[in-house]
């Protein structure tokens, strides 16, 4: 990238070449990446599974059950703060037509102009009757993010709802659920060659027997503390 883009200059095609990155999405390399990984791994102070989950529990205690509500279904479907905004949207307002029950799943794939972008995607979130209720009990109305962020910053705490997600995806890898399966729930599709030609689980089964008893437990571990509803 770094020499096409000095290439580009040089034959004076710079703003082609630009227009080639941004139409197909290219991006540069970071050769620090693998050691800024380590550190976030090793060393990131504040930032591990005890700590987000303890930040999750006591935002979660001093905040109106509505937006209680929020928080705790963004962490039990691990979707990014802006999707689970959509998805509790369209549980409340498109509940038979996205949400499966027979499945147990939210069906953002039948909403791609919503859930399927360039790099960010969500293709589905697996749920129960506990799940879509807490979906309903939260603010009625489409955007609720800016009034979550006045009332977790109003009780001294940071706007942390990243965390929700990361919390989600390290309790089911602790619980041995595959990153294959996990990149899928965060919208993820890997490149390699493995999971491109040649890994086929049963979905349906490792939905039924294997994530959803993982989901109750850590649904458990958010209400040890709290009893919220």
């Amino acid at each position: 990238m770094k020499a096409l883009t000095s290439l580009s200059k040089y034959m004076g095609c710079y703003d082609v070449w630009k227009d080639i990155v941004q139409r197909y999405h290219l991006k540069w390399s970071d050769s620090n990446k693998s050691i800024k990984v380590f550190n976030a791994i090793f060393q990131g102070e504040g930032n591990n599974y005890s700590s987000m989950l303890r930040w999750i529990k006591e935002v979660v205690s001093v905040l109106p059950k509505d937006y209680q509500n929020i928080i705790l279904f963004n962490t039990l479907t691990g979707l990014r703060p802006n999707e689970a905004q959509k998805a509790i949207w369209l549980i409340k307002t498109k509940e038979t037509e996205y949400v499966d029950k027979d499945r147990g799943i939210l069906k953002h794939y039948q909403f791609p102009e919503t859930f399927l972008r360039h790099t960010k995607n969500a293709y589905l979130s697996i749920i129960n009757d506990d799940i879509v209720e807490i979906a309903r009990s939260t603010p009625d109305k489409e955007q609720y993010l800016v009034g979550l962020r006045k009332r977790v910053i109003k009780n001294n705490y940071k706007m942390n709802m990243y965390y929700c997600r990361k919390v989600f995806a390290t309790f089911l890898r602790n619980k041995g659920i595959e990153p294959e399966i996990i990149d899928l729930l965060q919208g993820r599709i890997s490149s390699s060659v493995f999971v491109n030609h040649y890994y086929r689980p049963d979905i349906n089964e490792i939905i039924t027997k294997r994530i959803r008893p993982v989901l109750d437990e850590l649904r458990k571990e958010l209400f040890k503390t709290f009893l919220i509803l």
